[in-house]
């Protein structure tokens, strides 16, 4: 299975230029930085120990933002990330901090892993959740860099797959110096390969990222009843749309916030808004917005957690449609109540705990969904969930920075 793969990535990488451009027209890839993911960067590293923490997109990247910020103090640090979003929002953090560089991520072609490992020379690489790179663990290894998996998960379809090349797998994981575990369940997914490197120490997203944004003050807000529909994913949107026109008369001062999971997609939310005949505006943020809106379509990933703060009624989206939902833990610390699907599975043991807690509810359809607003809307209790959360996620990043600072050398 490594030479077909190895031979096959090989073979990829003649092919990376168009279609690398054909996701540039599709507004998918950044056209002044997609080289990036060739192996080829403008920015330099600097001399001494360079810790590269790696991540697929939003959710993982923040989740290990205080483990990133912990190691920041003394380290020099690489990110990368492979997402539009994920970039907006490490800039949004980062922006002119010293020693902490992002890059696209590589694409796992054995070309380009070996000019971007000549290139930025990591000391130790920490990858998260479900991002297993063959090509780039297998080099790592050859070259003895240690390599640890944070926060590693595997879907029960992923399992399903992996099991079909399971000798394979158990050479691959077995690179790993440490796999993390962030569940139960994926813990035993990863016992099932032969691997002898696992520990669960708990889920980094019960670990409260700090919170540097302030509350949205506008005038124009504080007369409004709020509902946010966060990370929607295509027919979501439609969902909710549904839920603001039937609610609109009875609650006159009714606006939806809806935070798409992609912005490319705005357009066609915009067309079905249209045919909807209700108010919309889309807007980076909140400082420009209209009285007379009905729905307010965000176009930025910057600025969510702030906006999260207007509002204690949020659905998640990913979760009416089979993707497996989104990281609840950011609403949750607002103390807002939670709305989502039965389709969960990605985050089951956060959901298992905010459902037991009254602060997530299940709803499967549009009149559910009513019925639960209406009851909130009139009759809201504050479930102070933070404390509770800042305190299982703080016990769970003592646990995990203890352990990696035995593979930290500086």
């Amino acid at each position: 299975m490594r030479i077909a793969y190895c031979f096959i990535t090989t073979v990829f990488y003649y092919l990376l230029y168009p279609y690398l451009y054909f996701r540039i027209l599709k507004k998918k890839e950044c056209p002044l930085r997609y080289q990036e993911k060739l192996g080829v960067s403008l920015k330099v590293r600097n001399d001494g120990y360079l810790i590269w923490f790696h991540c697929s997109s939003i959710g993982e990247l923040k989740s290990i933002f205080p483990i990133i910020d912990h190691y920041l103090k003394k380290n020099q640090i690489l990110v990368t990330t492979s997402t539009l979003g994920s970039n907006e929002v490490f800039q949004k953090k980062y922006y002119n901090t010293n020693n902490i560089i992002h890059q696209y991520a590589p694409i796992d072609s054995p070309q380009i892993i070996k000019k971007f490992f000549k290139k930025w020379k990591p000391n130790i690489i920490f990858f998260t959740e479900s991002e297993i790179w063959p090509n780039q663990i297998f080099y790592a290894k050859n070259n003895n860099i240690p390599i640890i998996l944070l926060n590693a998960r595997i879907s029960n379809k992923s399992f399903i797959k992996w099991k079909l090349i399971k000798n394979s797998m158990n050479k691959i994981l077995n690179c790993f110096d440490l796999i993390l575990c962030q569940s139960n369940e994926s813990t035993d997914y990863f016992n099932y390969f032969g691997t002898n490197n696992i520990k669960m120490l708990g889920n980094l997203k019960f670990i409260a990222s700090e919170d540097f944004e302030k509350k949205e003050e506008n005038l124009n807000l504080q007369k409004k009843l709020i509902f946010i529909a966060l990370s929607t994913h295509p027919s979501e949107e439609e969902f909710c749309i549904k839920i603001h026109t039937s609610l609109k008369s009875q609650y006159p001062n009714l606006l939806t916030i809806i935070i798409p999971r992609h912005i490319n997609r705005i357009p066609e939310i915009q067309k079905v808004i249209i045919n909807s005949n209700l108010n919309f505006l889309i807007a980076e943020s909140l400082d420009n917005f209209e009285s007379n809106t009905d729905i307010l379509i965000i176009n930025s990933y910057g600025n969510t957690k702030k906006i999260l703060k207007s509002s204690k009624y949020v659905f998640i989206g990913g979760s009416l449609v089979k993707h497996g939902g989104q990281n609840p833990i950011e609403v949750a610390n607002n103390n807002s109540l939670i709305f989502h699907g039965p389709y969960v599975h990605n985050f089951s043991e956060i959901y298992d705990f905010l459902n037991k807690e009254n602060i997530a509810f299940q709803i499967n359809s549009v009149s559910e969904l009513i019925d639960q607003l209406k009851e909130k809307f009139n009759n809201y209790q504050n479930k102070n969930i933070k404390e509770k959360i800042i305190k299982m996620g703080d016990e769970i990043l003592s646990s995990i920075i203890k352990k990696l600072d035995q593979y930290i050398v500086n």
